[in-house]
């Protein structure tokens, strides 16, 4: 009876130590799209129109400027451990910028040794608005309703 008792508390014992060791794994994410410097390697700068990038690297996740002049291209690689915030172990981005008549005319590359942290403050702006007092408040809303309103 013994041998059974301490062969199921074994057995136990090695269940929690697997479930515990198994909850504290990491999981990794990867986010976006970046093609990579073999295939930006393709591009030639005044000369690629958009339809050929758009046909080598597929519609871009973010496209800004003057006529849609500018896209970014991004990945982000993170790394979580149980409760702890997530950690960005990569990001790439790829900067796209054409020309007016829609010729590529800059490619950059960023890593994440090209990121800064920006500060964000947390300084308020209160703007003053309308103020009113207690009677326009109570009052401010006869008239404004009518019975056809409220039947509806």
């Amino acid at each position: 009876m013994y041998f059974l008792i301490s062969r199921s508390f074994t057995k136990a014992i090695l269940l929690l130590v697997a479930l515990f060791l198994f909850s504290c794994s990491k999981v990794v994410e990867f986010n976006g799209f970046n093609p990579g410097p073999e295939v930006l390697a393709k591009l030639e700068k005044g000369k690629t129109p958009k339809s050929k990038v758009r046909a080598l690297l597929g519609d871009p996740p973010i496209v800004h400027g003057i006529n849609g002049n500018l896209w970014l291209y991004f990945s982000q690689e993170t790394e979580k451990l149980t409760f702890f915030q997530p950690k960005v172990i990569s990001r790439d981005i790829a900067l796209l910028i054409f020309s007016n008549n829609g010729r590529l005319n800059v490619i950059e590359q960023y890593t994440i040794k090209d990121s800064r942290i920006i500060d964000i403050s947390n300084n308020k702006v209160v703007s003053g608005g309308r103020k009113l007092t207690t009677l326009q408040q109570i009052f401010g809303n006869i008239g404004n309703f009518s019975a056809q309103d409220l039947q509806q």
